[in-house]
């Protein structure tokens, strides 16, 4: 029976290799990076999650997980349990011996299918893998995928990028070890891992886009029509069953999604279970030893995400990194936005610093945008592939303001510079359209607008999010002219006491499903979107406790893991002062060595992930003293 249940087990993972593995140069003369791209069938709601909706009576714990596929513990526990694919690429380096050449030739026979291709890795790199010299990469988000290697994710020496420092040995484990593996794992619904798209959506809850078509927003449908009922009932039951549906695609299910995936890679299809001697002593107990991820590194989101692991998961990843990503744990959603818009405020007025004459260039923008939307005789703008660009839309450029001032502020400005060929025109350029939909990503990433709120939503005491960025930004442009874009940019550019004009930040907004944003416009959208922003009984994300078990011990046992953040002082998406609350002295991230600074901003892993990886590590095995 237990032979049957690995079996069943390997057929529900359905782990393949989609492709023969890839080589690329890494500048050492040695050695080269062989990447092979993995998909793996995960639970759509694991076991733990699986229980009933939380009361609204407040939850102050979360049960932490030893095994995430614990409870496949019978045959019939497979059934009834639909999958999602997950996607993952995984960085190695390989060399020139006789034994990786026939290795990479068994892998690139087009005989082999991707099932096949994936028991031919495992066999050979079973032996050899350990995941305490793995490290796992959380990307930001919620909806983007993972970077990909080479094109996103340098491997050309170990200072072009944080992986390429990790594999070439710049950074060890806690055991002294040097890592042999980059896991970057597309979170599911983003890159490869079954994205959630207007597409996907349609597929899955087609009753869900039912009413797009009525246009009038069914007001003047005549009373009593029996089709008109039935199509409403029908379309109110997909917007039910599809909110549902993305609750799962948070936090909790991803870091559930990263054990899977350890959990898989550990396991030989040789044999029913690891033939080593200290696996085969654990069969007796049925217990094997904990093997959990040697590193995690957490980029923005990815580290709402590590802060999820240490909280539910009984042995998270060693070394726990965090770059830029500290979550405003125990704050209320609003607060979350009241605080952004101040420091949104402050990024506009660094920006306009930098390009004074942009000042001008916006409000000449904004002021043409509202004339389109406010004058009937004249037709909205439409863009090239879709969609509508209004003031509100192009102010959402400032989305990117948060980034390294050299490129981000660099590219802002280049695109303002698009908008007319030149002073006396008053026609936006075609360039400037197309640039604009280049730079927003909201339609190629839905998840991003479906969920982003819900990243701040940690369980039921916190109710719903309803839309708290628009309700912050209403109340402050009600009270102070200058967050008010009709306002400032009808002032004179000779009005000594005129305001700039400010972009928007990181924040989504019921209006973007009213028509700006093709794929993420039309009623099914809207009710889904409104569905989530209404909904008040979210499963909790973050434990205080544990997190303190998990990085301070207790006096049951030691700590599981070390960890260490970057902390920038000016970042614009991750509240500083909200951050350090959480890791002072008595704080659930007490545990945490923090780095604090201003030389970088939250793209500071992209701008210098070697050097801040390196440094990172080094403050969680205690080999420098940060903080001092």
């Amino acid at each position: 029976m237990r032979r049957l249940l690995i079996e069943k087990m390997s057929d529900y993972r359905n782990h393949r290799i989609v492709g023969p593995p890839a080589l690329h140069p890494c500048g050492d003369g040695k050695r080269r990076a062989m990447v092979t791209e993995h998909m793996i069938a995960v639970p759509l709601l694991h076991v733990d999650l699986g229980g009933s909706s939380p009361s609204s009576s407040a939850i102050d714990s979360i049960v932490v997980v030893d095994r995430v596929d614990a409870g496949f513990d019978s045959m019939e526990s497979f059934d009834g349990r639909p999958t999602i694919d997950v996607y993952f690429a995984m960085i190695e380096l390989i060399s020139n011996s006789d034994s990786d050449e026939a290795f990479l030739a068994s892998m690139s026979d087009p005989d082999l299918d991707p099932r096949r291709r994936a028991e031919a890795y495992l066999r050979r790199a079973s032996a050899a893998f350990d995941a305490s010299r793995a490290i796992l990469y959380l990307q930001g988000g919620p909806g983007f995928g993972c970077a990909a290697p080479v094109s996103g994710l340098s491997l050309a020496s170990s200072k072009s990028s944080w992986a390429s420092s990790a594999l070439f040995g710049d950074v060890t484990n806690l055991d002294g070890s040097t890592f042999d593996r980059v896991i970057l794992m597309d979170q599911r619904g983003t890159g490869r891992s079954s994205p959630i798209s207007r597409r996907s959506l349609e597929k899955m809850f087609p009753d869900l886009f039912l009413l797009d078509d009525d246009e009038d927003d069914g007001t003047a449908v005549r009373e009593g029509s029996a089709e008109i009922l039935l199509r409403k009932a029908r379309a109110s039951r997909a917007v039910a069953d599809a909110a549902d549906y993305l609750t799962k695609f948070r936090a909790d299910s991803i870091v559930r999604d990263a054990e899977w995936i350890r959990e898989a890679l550990l396991c030989r299809p040789s044999s029913p279970l690891s033939s080593s001697t200290e696996d085969a002593a654990s069969r007796e107990k049925d217990e094997p030893p904990p093997r959990p991820w040697g590193a995690a590194l957490g980029q923005s989101f990815g580290g709402f995400c590590l802060m999820t692991y240490l909280s539910s998961i009984a042995n998270p990843p060693r070394l726990c990194l965090f770059t830029g990503g500290i979550a405003p744990m125990d704050t209320p959603v609003r607060e979350v936005y009241d605080r952004l818009w101040l420091r949104v405020k402050e990024r506009n007025l660094r920006y306009y610093d930098r390009y004074p004459g942009d000042a001008k260039r916006v409000k000449k923008i904004v002021r043409r945008l509202l004339l389109h939307e406010t004058d009937p005789s004249m037709s909205p703008i439409s863009l090239p592939s879709g969609g509508t660009l209004t003031a509100r839309r192009f102010l959402q450029l400032g989305l990117a303001l948060g980034g390294s001032p050299g490129s981000s502020f660099a590219n802002i400005h280049d695109v303002v510079g698009l908008a007319f060929s030149n002073d006396e025109d008053e026609e936006l350029s075609f360039s400037f359209l197309k640039r604009i939909e280049r730079e927003q990503s909201f339609d190629d990433a839905p998840l991003y607008f479906l969920l982003h709120e819900s990243i701040y939503a940690d369980g039921p005491r916190g109710g719903s999010t309803n839309w708290a960025a628009h309700s912050s930004y209403e109340h402050y442009a009600s009270t102070n002219r200058e967050f008010d874009y009709r306002v400032t940019s009808s002032m004179s550019d000779d009005d000594r006491n005129a305001t700039p004009t400010m972009f928007f930040g990181e924040m989504v907004f019921p209006w973007m499903a009213h028509g700006e944003y093709k794929e993420v416009s039309g009623r099914g959208m809207r009710s889904l979107s409104e569905a989530l922003a209404m909904k008040g009984d979210w499963l909790p994300l973050y434990d205080s406790k544990n997190m303190r078990a998990a990085l301070l011990g207790t006096g049951e046992g030691p700590s599981k893991s070390k960890a260490a953040s970057v902390s920038y002082f000016d970042d614009l998406y991750v509240d500083f002062d909200l951050s350090m609350k959480l890791v002072s002295r008595g704080g659930p991230l007490e545990g945490v060595k923090v780095w604090i600074t201003n030389e970088y901003q939250h793209s500071g892993l992209r701008d210098d992930g070697a050097n801040i990886v390196c440094k990172l590590v080094s403050m969680a095995k205690g080999t420098i003293h940060v903080p001092s």
